[in-house]
């Protein structure tokens, strides 16, 4: 039998064809991961967003429990529980106060379990404390955390205690604050050692309750002047439970967030919500916007 030869042609690149498809493909993804990263930032925010909606929630539901008194914005000084610091609480002294009956209405203790996420107590107890600022990689419910200042991490610069003290060990790191100066202008009217109501309330959809809170001494635009300059005054109240245009935090792409007492949630660039210091507001401060309230009345906030 006579054998009969086949001429197969094999089909097949050439080395230069196949650099010029790996040029290809370097060129595309040079030009995709900037995409893909800016996709990323931005499903941070949003899920940033998404948190301080339910703080706006929360307080909602929570006003129409309790006689329409606001939660307060951080522990009442208490020399019988001996609190050290109304800004920078250590997980100790959030135990302590729960245990011994104090601090179940201020804002961190009273809101979460509105919206089904643990209390700042709740977090204190045990191994809890441990994974407080890794708990949304685990898949749990922690409104307390922006996704942002999760990805940014803390700046060696802000760990000891004379700058920064962020050390998730020893205390929460908060990602957000409610305001601190809700009643700040109203020393005849309203006292500012009382209660914030919703009757005091001017323009509920202007009156400020939370806001992003600066997690780093570095991060940029800040605005501040004379003492609160950069490494000192408020550069070093980072991560704390109280907030106002001091710290304001500028992560988000320039801006942050906002919510207000009518429960809605917005972003705002930093240089709209923060005197830059060139008109007749210190830098740093409420430049006294009709929309963004930082006085329950509405009233700038000169201190």
């Amino acid at each position: 039998m006579k054998l009969l030869k086949q001429n197969i042609k094999i089909n097949g690149f050439t080395l230069i064809e196949l650099l010029v498809v790996i040029a290809i493909i370097a060129i595309l993804a040079a030009m995709l991961l900037p995409v893909l990263a800016k996709a990323k930032v931005r499903a941070q925010e949003v899920a940033c967003l998404n948190n301080a909606k339910q703080w706006g929630l929360a307080q909602s539901m929570y006003v129409d429990d309790n006689t329409q008194v606001f939660p307060w914005p951080k522990y009442e000084t208490n020399p019988i529980l001996n609190t050290s610091d109304q800004d920078n609480p250590v997980w100790a002294d959030i135990y302590s106060y729960y245990t011994k009956g104090y601090g179940n209405d201020v804002w961190f203790n009273a809101l979460p379990s509105y919206v089904g996420s643990k209390t700042m107590y709740q977090w204190a107890f045990g191994q809890n404390k441990g994974q407080f600022n890794n708990a949304t990689a685990q898949g749990q419910n922690n409104i307390f955390l922006c996704p942002v200042a999760s990805a940014l991490g803390i700046n060696p610069i802000d760990v000891p205690l004379a700058h920064g003290y962020m050390q998730p060990g020893q205390r929460p790191l908060f990602n957000f604050g409610m305001n601190s100066k809700a009643t700040a202008n109203e020393s005849v009217s309203f006292p500012s050692d009382i209660a914030c109501k919703t009757s005091m309330v001017k323009n509920p959809s202007a009156f400020v309750l939370f806001s992003d809170t600066r997690t780093m001494s570095l991060e940029t635009p800040y605005y501040a002047s004379g003492s609160d300059v950069y490494p000192g005054g408020n550069s070093v109240d980072l991560g704390t439970p109280q907030s106002y245009t001091t710290r304001f935090s500028s992560r988000h792409s320039q801006g942050g967030n906002i919510t207000f007492s009518d429960g809605h949630s917005a972003y705002y660039k930093y240089n709209y919500v923060v005197s830059d210091g060139s008109g007749s507001v210190p830098a740093g401060h409420d430049p006294g916007r009709s929309d963004i309230n930082w006085d329950c009345q509405g009233n700038p906030v000169t201190n």
